[in-house]
């Protein structure tokens, strides 16, 4: 797989297309990242593809990658559907599919917020996979979601087990 570089305003390939970041999925057993963004178009949402996900390989000296087949079939893909407000998407990770993910922006930041345990309203920052090898293979124990209550600030977790 080539490596691409991320997507900016301002690269000479079109002014009106950036990127910002809305959370990441980090693993217990390797230093390489997954990240989702918010895909935008003129300041916006882009409504062809409101989001893109793809992995920081630090292995591999920083260079970004996109999914395998498998990854986004089984593991880091997801589905995104508009929400109930304009410029706003609802999204489902397929390996947290008891989760939907609500992504808009507000105030200027471009936001994740979904109930994450005793918070009934979360701000997601991160994710962390807790996994074990298993001949060769990584195999995911867990997920835990971290974020911040969006009424109060106070940390919020949650253990979800990996379908």
């Amino acid at each position: 797989m080539h490596a691409q570089e991320p997507l900016k305003a301002n690269t000479g390939i079109s002014s009106l297309y950036s990127t910002t970041p809305l959370f990441t999925i980090a693993w217990n057993i390797t230093p390489n990242v997954i990240h989702y963004d918010a895909k935008l178009k003129n300041g916006i949402f882009d409504p062809k593809e409101p989001i893109e996900v793809y992995w920081i390989m630090q292995t591999k000296g920083g260079q970004r990658e996109g999914l395998t087949l498998i990854e986004r079939l089984k593991a880091y893909g997801f589905s995104v559907k508009p929400g109930k407000d304009p410029n706003t998407y609802d999204m489902v990770i397929v390996s947290v599919k008891q989760k939907t993910l609500h992504v808009y922006q507000e105030d200027g930041k471009f936001r994740v917020t979904l109930p994450i345990a005793h918070c009934e309203t979360a701000y997601l920052d991160h994710v962390q996979v807790q996994a074990h090898k298993w001949h060769m293979i990584n195999v995911p124990d867990y997920a835990e979601l971290i974020g911040n209550d969006a009424k109060t600030g106070e940390e919020c977790r949650e253990r979800v087990k990996q379908e």
